[in-house]
């Protein structure tokens, strides 16, 4: 470059210019725009983790208040009414049981009328000393606290996280929540009180401190630290402080903060997460940048100098050609001339490299988008920013969601399956859109645009579905939803995921269409009553082949039904305590026990019906063989409990069938039939034939009333009492009085 004149570097500035002005605007602007797009999405995201960190603990602590509620206004549970009352007490705890089976949050289901003798739970009534000193020992708190507690106006109150020893044995953390449904200061007021596992609320917040390594902090509306999870102590928080822009430093490291209030309970969250977990992504596309603009000022540059030596040459000829000199050209030539071309291959090639890149990055921006999309945000920032991309969203189409699980492990490998199976003229929908970025992690979904009643998508997803099992190997199930409108996207993804979740009664590598029945939680309609009546009476036998037939049919109706995973749970729960109580109650004298948690945790623990068959059989079986290795040791005579029952309790007017059998764990059919088959006499002929014989010995014997005489014999209406004698002998009590005189003692 020595001998160039001026010209050929005015030629250079001119070129370089040209290219490198605009290229260091794009840049200026380009790094603007990424700052502000990643701040926004960091903003969104740290949102997006706290509101579904909100609703999923607001969801469950809800549904305790609705409990709460139809516990306060339940006529069964009346804790004011059933005090003193057996039976009532009985149902009152069957029903908190029932309630209680429903909750998935709550460990211990407790319900208490300040100023009373006993407090109820799910499984029975006992005094809140008893409670609180051997079955549910707090580390720091005491019965003191919790009748405390119980008398406070606030609706609702909770007990930070604290230690728990059960029953003598293992501890574990524990928070508990006291809800009232009619706070204020008038007394007595009906508690109800959820003792809620630590562990429960740290596996629902889970995404942020395992996933990103943040911090959540859940604290009452006075401040107090209610359950802290994450490396950030509450004292460093409150240390430390924060700024308005959602910032804060703690131990030499940036953190988001973020801070949310729950409406239900009164709790207030927050969340630190790391910044530089979150912010990775933004340096890595700047350093991404920076490498793109050196490589394109390298190549820029060498452009810039061979196309200027390319201008310069012509005119450098008629310089020459002026002057009068001869022309002569360089033996160089040539190799020049490949030098460009050279160039100019590995500029085309550069500008393929570019393409492919600007392609994933759409891809990129295209899956960001269906994320929110999928989220529920239906906006028109959304849709414009789709249809940028290439993909539009009419607002008054119809669209179908499918959702396949495949698990994490096998996630990407089944993604770029799913994608290339689609690209293909097999799949037969062109229009089809995958998407792998989802708020569930651990499976991917298929945007169905053009949707219809008929529109063939099952059979679509059906070879879709196969050639994906065939390439990984195990099977996938999938979740379809309904046709949505394009306004509620978001909506028909929430209808394949709820759709999805009932492969845990239909078996894995199902495809369930969602249908509005799907929602409800559990439904009475089709309960098994006969069924559970036909396997008690079979228990009592014990007739272990009988059992298992019935079983298996009330089994079968899970399998053939779309029935919910909570009902299956029911059901299960049912049928285990039914064994046991069937089986066991009365042979100490009192009534059977309810299935132990870690019996009740092994047979609850199934993913399909067909596993949670296997369990239940195999435990009715080799219950019922205990039994009959049992029964001959224990001399045990069930028919003459019941005898003994009666002759202590027929004489009260609350005695009655309901509440015999609620004693002995039975149905009253079964109660009836069992005694009858044990006595040759029904329940009814047998009492009646007590109360006759205790009437004759208290007229003869004694000079009381005729009304007291039916009072003590449970027959407190005079009217009936004698209508019932007059069946019984066929004389009135006044009659059988006059003719039996002789043996009533003179006063």
């Amino acid at each position: 470059m020595r001998n160039k004149s001026g010209t050929f570097y005015r030629y250079i500035l001119s070129y370089a210019l040209v290219l490198f002005l605009p290229v260091a605007v794009l840049f200026v602007l380009f790094n603007s725009f990424l700052l502000d797009r990643y701040s926004q999405e960091i903003a969104e995201s740290n949102d997006r983790l706290l509101s579904q960190m909100r609703e999923n603990v607001d969801t469950q602590l809800e549904q305790l208040v609705n409990i709460s509620y139809m516990i306060q206004n339940n006529s069964v549970v009346n804790l004011r009414t059933n005090e003193g009352d057996v039976v009532a007490a009985r149902k009152a705890v069957d029903t908190l049981g029932v309630l209680h089976s429903v909750s998935t949050l709550p460990e211990f289901l407790i319900a208490y009328r300040s100023g009373t003798e006993y407090c109820f739970t799910s499984s029975s009534r006992i005094k809140p000393e008893l409670l609180f000193s051997n079955q549910l020992v707090y580390s720091r708190h005491t019965l003191e606290d919790f009748l405390e507690t119980v008398d406070r106006p606030e609706s609702i109150l909770t007990w930070p996280e604290d230690t728990i020893r059960q029953y003598g044995g293992l501890e574990a953390e524990y928070i508990t929540l006291f809800v009232s449904v009619q706070a204020g200061a008038r007394t007595p007021k009906l508690r109800t009180v959820f003792v809620i596992p630590s562990s429960r609320l740290r596996r629902m917040v889970a995404p942020i401190t395992d996933d990103y390594g943040g911090t959540v902090q859940i604290t009452d509306p006075e401040g107090n630290l209610l359950l802290g999870i994450g490396p950030v102590s509450r004292e460093e928080y409150l240390r430390a402080g924060g700024d308005a822009s959602g910032r804060i430093m703690l131990q030499g490291e940036k953190y988001l903060l973020s801070s949310a209030h729950s409406s239900i309970a009164g709790w207030d969250y927050t969340v630190l997460i790391p910044a530089r977990l979150v912010e990775a992504p933004m340096h890595r596309a700047q350093q991404l940048m920076l490498l793109l603009l050196a490589v394109i000022s390298i190549l820029g540059a060498t452009a810039v100098y061979f196309l200027s030596n390319l201008h310069y040459k012509p005119l450098k000829r008629l310089t020459e050609k002026a002057l009068g000199s001869s022309y002569k050209a360089r033996p160089g030539a040539a190799d020049e001339m490949r030098q460009v071309e050279a160039v100019l291959d590995a500029l085309a090639q550069e500008t393929q490299s570019s393409r492919l890149a600007l392609e994933e990055s759409r891809s990129v921006l295209l899956q960001g988008s269906l994320y929110r999309l999928l989220s529920g945000e239906n906006g028109s920032a959304v849709r414009e920013e789709l249809s940028r991309l290439g993909l539009t969203i009419a607002a008054d189409g119809l669209y179908r969601i499918a959702v396949l699980d495949c698990g994490k492990e096998q996630l990407a490998d089944l993604s770029r399956e799913a994608d290339a199976f689609m690209s293909s003229l097999s799949f037969g929908r062109e229009d089809a859109v995958l998407c792998t970025a989802l708020p569930d992690e651990g499976s991917l979904a298929i945007l169905f645009p053009g949707a219809a009643a008929d529109d063939g998508v099952e059979e679509t997803l059906y070879s879709l579905k196969e050639h994906l099992e065939k390439a990984g190997g195990l099977p996938v199930s999938i979740g379809l939803s309904l046709p949505c409108p394009g306004a509620s996207i978001g909506k028909a993804y929430s209808q394949a995921v709820r759709a999805l979740r009932f492969r845990l009664v239909r078996g894995s590598g199902c495809l369930v269409v969602y249908s509005p029945d799907l929602d409800a939680s559990s439904s009475l309609e089709n309960y098994p009553r006969e069924q559970m009546e036909q396997l008690q009476w079979y228990l009592l036998q014990p007739d272990a082949e009988n059992a298992g037939k019935i079983l298996h049919r009330i089994l079968g109706g899970l399998q053939r039904e779309p029935v919910s995973f909570n009902y299956a749970r029911m059901v299960c729960f049912d049928v285990v305590n039914m064994t046991v109580r069937t089986l066991y109650t009365g042979r100490d004298g009192s009534a059977g026990p309810a299935a132990q948690p870690e019996m009740l945790e092994q047979l609850i623990s199934f993913d399909t019906v067909p596993e949670l068959l296997t369990l239940l059989e195999k435990f009715v079986e080799e219950t019922c063989a205990s039994i009959r290795t049992l029964e001959p040791d224990a001399g045990y005579d069930r028919a003459r409990d019941m005898k003994a029952y009666i002759g202590e309790n027929c004489f009260d007017e609350m005695f009655s069938l309901q509440a015999m059998a609620e004693r002995f764990s039975l149905t009253p059919s079964n109660l009836s039939h069992y005694f009858k088959n044990c006595t040759g006499q029904g329940i009814l002929e047998y009492v009646q034939g007590l109360r006759k014989k205790e009437a004759c010995r208290l007229l003869s014997e004694t000079d009381e009333p005729v009304q007291i005489v039916g009072e003590k014999v449970g027959m407190p209406n005079v009217s009936s009492f004698i209508r019932f004698f007059k069946q019984q002998t066929g004389i009135t009590p006044g009659q059988y009085r006059r003719q039996n005189r002789s043996s009533v003692p003179a006063k």
